[in-house]
């Protein structure tokens, strides 16, 4: 055997292993998608869970729009009185949590959330009077559209945020937030508007 040959017949190995790699690795994606279109509430065209995530409770309670991309080790929780739902365009970052047990959690469309941002539609809390743990706080949370959430974001419950807002990376969001304001901070404050 030469050299050239052995050389060629390696090629000609290494392409169809590579071949039926992308056969295998499409074949994957088509039963991902089917999976989490069987698994969820909806899962709309064009969407995508890009990897393994953990969904406890009811995912049943889980609706996702078109085009709407949720990535790895996403941690959603959505209870018998709880939902979440993801509007169009938008996409769920890595290492994300949503906390639905009770109380909605709602997205709107182009919605970025950056990664290990956390929602909470439901959370302990605390009162002078009460000792911890007796007290939980329930309120839906909404995210209005275009919205863009940075990274290690905390979205308390009862938050609304405006059309078009921008939370900085790292804030505690504990209340609502208008439209095209732009917030920072812990707790998260004004920094300034953004233009329309």
């Amino acid at each position: 055997m030469t050299a050239e040959y052995s050389g060629n017949l390696l090629q000609s190995i290494a392409a169809k292993v590579a071949l039926v790699y992308r056969i295998v690795n499409h074949g994957n994606k088509i039963i991902r998608s089917v999976y989490w279109k069987i698994f969820f509430g909806s899962l709309g065209s064009g969407s995508h869970v890009r990897g393994p995530i953990t969904v406890v409770g009811k995912p049943a309670g889980i609706a996702i729009g078109d085009r709407f991309q949720i990535w790895h080790r996403c941690f959603l929780t959505v209870g018998n009185s709880g939902s979440i739902s993801c509007g169009n365009d938008g996409h769920l970052g890595v290492d994300v949590y949503i906390n639905a047990t009770k109380g909605n959690v709602r997205i709107g469309n182009n919605v970025a959330i950056a990664a290990k941002v956390q929602i909470y539609s439901y959370s302990d809390t605390f009162a002078p009077t009460k000792l911890i743990g007796e007290l939980k706080k329930e309120a839906d949370v909404t995210i209005g559209n275009n919205v863009l959430i940075g990274s290690g974001a905390i979205i308390l419950p009862g938050v609304t945020i405006g059309d078009g807002a921008i939370v900085g990376a790292g804030s505690v969001v504990t209340k609502d937030i208008d439209e095209f304001e732009i917030v920072a901070g812990i707790p998260a404050r004004k920094i300034k508007n953004r233009p329309r």
